[in-house]
């Protein structure tokens, strides 16, 4: 989890709850370019994150029939183990500041900081400083780099999955670093979601809401078959009937969007959430960007992952890229971390 030099690829690998989500990027280049997309769905029997034989080996057939040639991975960890937390500090060094760090830590975290691993950054080195902490639980970090070593990799960096949404987000669509906005990834069983003010994330947060749950409901008030559901998900089915349905499963998930938002009542009032930015395997659903929109009285987008980074013909393995592009923010922002981290060294 330190800083590193920069290679000609880096390999951002997303380990979800139902999909496997490889992206290349090449940096040989004066810009980052697309080199691979690989997706791969998980079984039931491996479909907890970063846990068990089958994501193993999930990830080794993916880069396998992928013709990945790469062995070292960016990946991220995030739900609630993982703490990020603005905080304003005493002005120091940032010797003195490491050397201090686990104390300040116990100030501002809901958990036993002996079970985590910290870091830091120094935002503004007024007084006081304004330092974004980080901790995740101790056993998160080991289950994702055990899973990333059984599968045969090396592990280039480990970052936050609110980080590398935030950081995809801003590189694709510049807009975003102006103002508060939220990224919503929207996954099949959570949501994670990130608010970014001025280019920099304040709240990281991950909703029990996902694509699983918004089919029961669909399913429930409709009746429709599991195919029908699937071509849905796709973005292959639209109807009258079932975007008055969607926009009705969509509430409860705009109601924890808004609970996520709440600091911003501590902002002045010309400083709300100005655009929200959908993406995550649920953003494929038509017309729930919209009803998402509709609810919640803010301008909201499907996020283009490769708005601003070219994608070379031949980089797709087996899949469509129109088809997947929303789900793949992350692993995007994940290759993309290697990108800005050599950057900033």
């Amino acid at each position: 989890m330190g800083w590193f030099t920069r290679g000609r690829v880096s390999i951002g690998l997303d380990v979800g709850s139902r999909y496997l989500k490889v992206v290349q990027v090449s940096h040989a280049g004066s810009a980052p370019e697309v080199s691979r997309i690989a997706v791969r769905a998980l079984t039931e029997a491996g479909g907890g994150a970063h846990a068990g034989a089958a994501v193993v080996e999930g990830i080794v057939k993916l880069f396998r029939d992928s013709g990945l040639r790469g062995r070292q991975v960016v990946t991220g960890v995030g739900g609630h183990d993982v703490i990020v937390k603005r905080v304003e500090l005493e002005r120091m060094k940032p010797s003195e500041l490491r050397e201090v760090i686990r104390w300040e830590a116990e100030q501002h975290l809901p958990f036993d900081t002996a079970s985590v691993e910290l870091d830091f950054q120094i935002l503004s080195s007024g007084d006081p400083m304004d330092v974004l902490l980080v901790a995740a639980k101790r056993n998160l970090v080991h289950g994702a780099t055990d899973i990333v070593s059984a599968a045969g990799l090396g592990l280039e960096v480990l970052d936050v999955d609110g980080f590398a949404l935030g950081n995809a987000l801003i590189h694709n669509h510049p807009e975003a670093a102006d103002g508060i906005v939220m990224v919503a990834d929207m996954g099949w069983e959570t949501t994670t979601v990130v608010v970014v003010e001025e280019g920099i994330p304040a709240v990281t947060r991950d909703l029990h809401f996902g694509v699983r749950a918004l089919c029961k409901t669909v399913q429930r008030e409709t009746g429709l078959e599991t195919r029908a559901l699937e071509a849905m998900i796709r973005g292959q089915r639209v109807s009258p009937d079932l975007q008055s349905v969607i926009e009705v499963a969509v509430d409860e998930m705009a109601v924890e969007l808004e609970r996520a938002s709440a600091f911003l009542k501590t902002r002045p009032a010309d400083l709300g959430l100005g655009r929200v930015y959908l993406s995550g395997g649920g953003a494929r659903i038509p017309g729930l960007a919209d009803a998402l929109g509709r609810i919640l009285s803010v301008e909201t987008h499907v996020a283009n992952p490769f708005e601003q980074i070219p994608v070379r013909p031949d980089a797709c393995v087996g899949v469509e890229l129109e088809e997947i592009a929303p789900m793949l923010l992350l692993p995007v922002g994940l290759a993309l971390r290697s990108c800005s981290r050599s950057r900033d060294r």
